[in-house]
């Protein structure tokens, strides 16, 4: 009796979950349903396809106008023509005021001048030899020589030198280094009695030689002189709070524009040989040609750039870079000399 009463509830559970009595009840009068939209339905696809068509078009105009941006040489192809037509097209700088001119000072200066003569080291070691007019005056056992003017010539590979006294000191006076490449010694025509002594042979560190010169004539020019300023500022730099270092670039040298260095030494304590020390570059053949300094006056511990305090001055104008001087310069035999 059971049995068919549980067969009748499932009978009645079948009827009421059953997907074809569902449909059957929503076919009875007074039925009614909520229909809901699906996801899809919800798109407003009308307006999208509008939208679509307005992104097609606006890709398609940035794709065009990349297209017309583009250039078509590969990078790097031709890199000297690019570089060319940047520099055409780059602006003009505005002008500076003529007066205008660069002021530096301490270690600023002083890293700049080492930087330029390490860079005039590399220059004149391309360089195989030059003419010049060589101005000098030395203090030599406490004495101020007198300032001489001479035509110099110079050769560096083999190092070869040859003066003739313009002005000042002995005029006329010839020296030339060495003899020969067999004979290292240096050889000095004097001018006295009418130049008809025989012309003297000495060794370049002799008393005799070195009695008229600070330096041995294998020092003579601007490379010695330059690694000899670079020497000193590169010694000079390790006590740089101490010294007073100023650059100036709006000095001139015989008619030409220099970078004009200036180094102060406030004591003895700083620096025994030198108070004041001055070397000029000049801008064109940025090489050093003029260097002046001074040391301390007797019996004061001031500085000074007075002649009682002067050391050195050396000077090259009209220096020609271009002279291509041969062994025939630098021979005694040479005909426009006038060695015995």
């Amino acid at each position: 009796m059971i049995r068919p009463i549980l067969q009748r509830v499932q009978s009645v559970f079948r009827s009421a979950f059953s997907w074809r009595r569902r449909r059957e009840l929503k076919k009875r009068p007074g039925h009614f349903s909520i229909r809901r939209k699906s996801l899809l339905a919800r798109i407003p696809w009308q307006m999208l396809c509008c939208q679509k068509r307005a992104a097609v078009a606006v890709l398609g105009a940035a794709a065009l106008l990349g297209w017309s941006m583009m250039d078509s040489r590969t990078v790097g192809a031709d890199a000297a023509q690019i570089v060319a037509e940047v520099e055409r097209s780059r602006p003009e700088a505005p002008p500076l005021p003529e007066s205008a001119s660069m002021h530096l000072d301490g270690r600023v200066a002083m890293m700049l001048q080492i930087a330029m003569l390490q860079d005039a080291i590399k220059r004149l070691d391309e360089i195989d030899s030059y003419t010049a007019t060589w101005e000098k005056q030395e203090r030599i056992d406490n004495e101020l020589s007198d300032l001489q003017k001479m035509s110099l010539k110079i050769r560096h590979e083999p190092f070869s030198v040859y003066f003739k006294v313009e002005e000042g000191g002995e005029v006329g006076r010839e020296v030339l280094f060495p003899i020969s490449g067999d004979d290292p010694r240096m050889m000095v025509q004097l001018m006295k009695f009418g130049g008809r002594l025989p012309a003297l042979k000495l060794d370049p560190n002799s008393s005799i030689a070195m009695s008229e010169a600070r330096y041995p004539i294998t020092m003579a020019g601007i490379k010695e002189m330059t690694e000899m300023a670079l020497e000193i500022r590169q010694q000079d730099l390790k006590r740089i709070s101490k010294i007073r270092a100023s650059l100036r670039d709006d000095r001139t040298f015989a008619g030409r524009p220099v970078f004009a260095y200036t180094m102060e030494y406030p004591s003895k304590d700083i620096s025994e040989t030198y108070s004041r020390c001055e070397i000029y570059i000049d801008k064109e053949l940025m090489l050093p040609v003029y260097a002046k300094n001074w040391g301390w006056a007797a019996g004061s511990a001031d500085s000074g750039t007075t002649d009682d305090s002067l050391i050195e001055y050396y000077a090259f104008k009209d220096v020609n870079l271009d002279a291509s001087l041969n062994s025939e310069h630098f021979a005694s035999s040479n005909p426009d000399y006038k060695f015995r």
